[in-house]
């Protein structure tokens, strides 16, 4: 299987798989997590039932905090994050799912009404690519159609001043990134541009706060190439040294483990999958805050 034909079809099992979610919950999508209850009571049951997620990334937001959610589907953890910021705060939810973003919507100005203010919005795009604004783009295809050599040049010269001058996330411009279970999502050959447009886009100091899940060891070939365990968030599950690892590659500082499940969230064929979260910070200033953590570097965890 080819890297652009993996791509696609990864794309494409997701997209099926969470469009069906957002209509009615999927169970084999969850692994259980506690979260405050008294951030939940403004979020209507449609959001909460339909939430798929292997941590609580929003336990690191802080009041004023500009927050970034990768995959941030029908918006759980943005409404979380967003009383924790409160009015000072900003949340932006990046999904590319149609369902779930009209999900996300729709509870957005109920959530509003019962915390006072409205600090939350979302944006569609694609986590590996936080430049591409698509429903920008979407409105310029419907305008002026691609049905030529020509025309599609010229919409490939509007994709590209679209991306340079009007971004959908700006460089520098986030103080904390989370992520609920979502970067396992992405293609292979996606996931090292993930981790460099998250750099990308926090300011100096900004922080990371990834939850995931990962295997105890490198997935073989032919789990990869399983639909169901795909959007299960098993085929695409990074081993556990090598998350940590992505992140320092692209250049950010402190990086480890702060939560790791201690029992494995499922086994198949041996291989161990396991929730954790990890916490690090984009180098230039110092972070806000750091946690306090019940991990050791060696990654031995309460």
């Amino acid at each position: 299987m080819s890297a652009s034909l993996a791509t696609d079809k990864v794309e494409a099992i997701v997209r099926d798989r969470y469009s069906e979610g957002a209509r009615e919950r999927q169970e084999a999508l969850c692994c259980p997590v506690d979260y405050d209850p008294k951030h939940l009571e403004a979020i209507p049951a449609e959001v909460l039932e339909r939430d798929y997620g292997c941590g609580d990334p929003s336990a690191y937001v802080l009041a004023g905090d500009t927050v970034l959610d990768l995959g941030s589907g029908g918006g759980k953890i943005c409404f979380i994050a967003a009383q924790v910021a409160g009015p000072e705060g900003r949340i932006i939810g990046i999904d590319k799912n149609s369902d779930m973003l009209e999900l996300a919507n729709w509870a957005r100005p109920r959530v509003a009404e019962t915390i006072g203010f409205d600090n939350v919005e979302f944006r569609r795009g694609r986590i590996q690519d936080l430049r591409s604004d698509l429903d920008l783009l979407g409105r310029q295809l419907q305008d002026q159609p691609v049905n030529s050599l020509e025309s599609w040049q010229a919409f490939e010269n509007i994709v590209e001043v679209q991306r340079q001058n009007r971004p959908l996330v700006a460089d520098g411009s986030i103080d904390l990134v989370v992520s609920n279970c979502v970067l396992n999502l992405v293609s292979p050959k996606d996931k090292q541009g993930l981790f460099s447009e998250i750099y990308r886009v926090l300011k100096p100091g900004g922080r990371i706060a990834i939850s995931d899940i990962v295997a105890d060891r490198d997935i073989p070939e032919h789990l990869q190439h399983d639909p169901e365990l795909w959007s299960g968030c098993i085929s695409g599950a990074f081993r556990e040294g090598a998350f940590v690892a992505a992140f320092e590659k692209e250049g950010f500082v402190g990086v480890y483990t702060d939560k790791r499940q201690q029992e494995p969230w499922q086994v198949v064929e041996g291989i161990e999958f396991r929730s954790v979260t990890v916490w690090g910070y984009k180098p230039g200033a110092a972070p806000k805050q750091v946690p306090q953590s019940c991990c050791t570097p060696s990654q031995s965890c309460c």
